[in-house]
């Protein structure tokens, strides 16, 4: 969705982010899937990248075993490992490495375990002169058993990741990381994303007001949340209010439309007055009154905040 309404709102902390990389620290971007952390970090990082002084390696997979692999492959590009580090057949060893194709020598580093890629890593990076800066998607499925790897690899390289939530068994490695929580974003930007959204989108809304509120309060500021409901009701041609009111988002949260509910309840009170009315009985006719009273105050509160 940033390609579409950019980073509204988080340009603190991409600057608080980035000057603890600029200092040389470990970094570590916390916070719930979908709050942007990878956004955050790809944002900061760029102009290191544009930079051209460090050696910088983005891993994307999620799964340690791949983020070793994918390591493997960028350290082959950078001319910071060899072919024949990696353990790879003969015939690789004096072929440059822009000339390889990764396709053809995948399945043999796929092959190798994380110890044997670590032993080829490890050495590579120490040799490297600056500290290369390896920026890694998700941390959150690190094991215990992995963290001996990777504290190695703190110590002749610059860590910067994200992660969902920080095992107790990663102690070690939380420890080397300066923690920068990212939290939702304010009710003014979650609002200013979905304006842009709908300008550039040139999303079709009988109610903008109700619209935007809705996504505001029903998000909670989680961007995720703020792209599935924007992404999915841009779909429709023009969006009225039953369509708000149906709006969801990946969390899985359903919003219901309570009005054939509301109009029953109504109709069986008005139904009950009359009754009571045409019976004489005054203890039916002021017990439904109130029903009334509460019908009102119940309805105000459910539909205050979508806007009716």
């Amino acid at each position: 969705m940033e390609k579409i309404t950019g980073l509204i709102g988080r340009d603190q902390l991409i600057d608080e982010t980035r000057k603890e990389i600029k200092k040389g620290k470990n970094v570590l971007l916390s916070g719930p899937i979908g709050i942007g952390k990878s956004s955050i970090l790809q944002a900061a990082l760029e102009s290191f990248i544009n930079a051209g002084k460090q050696t910088v390696i983005r891993l994307t997979d999620h799964q340690a075993k791949g983020q070793f692999v994918e390591m493997a492959r960028q350290m082959l590009e950078s001319r910071l490992v060899t072919a024949k580090a990696l353990g790879l057949t003969q015939k690789y060893h004096d072929i440059p490495p822009a000339e390889l194709e990764w396709d053809e020598i995948k399945r043999q580093v796929n092959r190798l375990s994380i110890r044997d890629l670590t032993a080829a890593i490890i050495p590579a990076l120490a040799d490297a002169g600056k500290k290369p800066l390896i920026a890694v998607d998700d941390m959150t499925f690190l094991t215990p058993t992995q963290q001996a790897f990777w504290l190695a690899i703190f110590d002749h390289a610059q860590i910067v990741g994200c992660a969902s939530e920080k095992k107790k068994g990663l102690r070690k490695l939380w420890w080397k990381m300066k923690e920068i929580e990212v939290p939702p974003l304010s009710a003014e930007a979650t609002k200013q994303v979905v304006q842009s959204y709908i300008i550039k989108k040139g999303v079709m809304i009988e109610s903008p007001d109700l619209y935007i509120s809705h996504v505001v309060k029903q998000s909670g500021g989680i961007p995720q949340a703020i792209y599935d409901m924007l992404d999915e009701s841009a779909k429709e041609r023009v969006i009225d209010k039953r369509k708000v009111r149906a709006m969801r988002h990946e969390a899985g949260v359903k919003y219901l439309d309570f009005t054939p509910v509301m109009l029953v309840a109504g109709a069986m009170i008005v139904a009950t007055r009359y009754v009571a009315m045409g019976m004489g009985d005054k203890t039916l006719y002021v017990m439904a009154g109130i029903g009334a009273a509460l019908f009102l105050s119940l309805r105000f509160f459910m539909f205050k905040g979508i806007g009716r």
